[in-house]
């Protein structure tokens, strides 16, 4: 059970929500199956499995997901300032725990969100950019992605990662920032190492801002569409040219009479 003060205050809303669970559950284990949860809820079409089996597990402690995503809302209302910020309350949170519960051994430790400032400044030229993908091959939960679309947004972001819980939190965070983009687990150095993938708010503009993510196969995700095309163009580049054989050397051949026509 998590200690209220062994957290930053800023995350006050959603430990006090994690420490009402009445069963006997790892802070760990239950934010594993928040974002599972979370990530279902912004499915499109829902997803029935997991909501069974959350309800088979924790019973009368389910509805408490529900008060968890309220608080996860709550907190990054506190700590948005205006509508240029952007927060990475789930990754902060996942830092946390990480570290302190019985997988500490996997701590992750994210980029800063001050460096993550920093390097999207730094990638933004001095021109408007609009209608670019813009991919981060290691996200994490999203947090440079997310500060990129702070600074120029109309972009389409591609982000992936190995790591699922991770790849959900990234897919969560881009919705809930109103991103467009693709969220893919795997392995960025070989596109064919796909294990799932989402499309992030695609109808976002028609469906009055509701956030939400759409389930992709390898095929849809934007990392192997340009895998394939560049696959198809070495190939191409490699098919031996063909030989050039030269026109034998033009002779006129003159008409009989009454002719017309000449026959190169």
């Amino acid at each position: 059970m998590a200690k209220t003060t062994d957290f930053p205050h800023k995350l006050r809303h959603f430990v006090k929500v994690l420490n009402s669970f009445r069963g006997y559950y790892h802070d760990y284990d239950i934010f594993r199956d928040f974002i599972d949860y979370t990530t279902s809820c912004l499915l499109w079409e829902g997803d029935k499995e997991v909501a069974d089996r959350l309800k088979s597990h924790y019973k009368e402690d389910y509805i408490r997901f529900n008060e968890l995503f309220a608080a996860l809302v709550q907190t990054m209302s506190d700590n948005l300032a205006d509508e240029l910020d952007w927060f990475d309350a789930l990754g902060t949170l996942y830092e946390e725990i990480s570290s302190r519960s019985k997988a500490s051994f996997l701590g992750q430790f994210f980029t800063p969100p001050e460096i993550c400032d920093m390097i999207a400044r730094m990638q933004v030229p001095t021109e408007k950019v609009t209608n670019k993908t813009v991919n981060d091959p290691a996200c994490g939960s999203g947090r440079l992605l997310l500060a990129f679309n702070m600074i120029a947004p109309g972009n389409y972001l591609v982000a992936q990662d190995l790591d699922p819980i991770c790849t959900k939190m990234a897919a969560i965070n881009f919705a809930l920032h109103g991103c467009k983009g693709q969220v893919i687990n795997g392995d960025s150095l070989n596109p064919a190492d796909f294990k799932f993938g989402y499309e992030i708010n695609p109808m976002i503009n028609m469906v009055g801002g509701m956030p939400h993510i759409f389930q992709i196969s390898k095929e849809k995700s934007v990392a192997w569409q340009i895998w394939e095309n560049r696959r198809k163009e070495v190939e191409a580049e490699a098919l031996p040219k063909p030989a050039i054989v030269p026109l034998p050397e033009r002779k006129e051949i003159r008409p009989a009479a009454g002719m017309q026509l000449s026959i190169f």
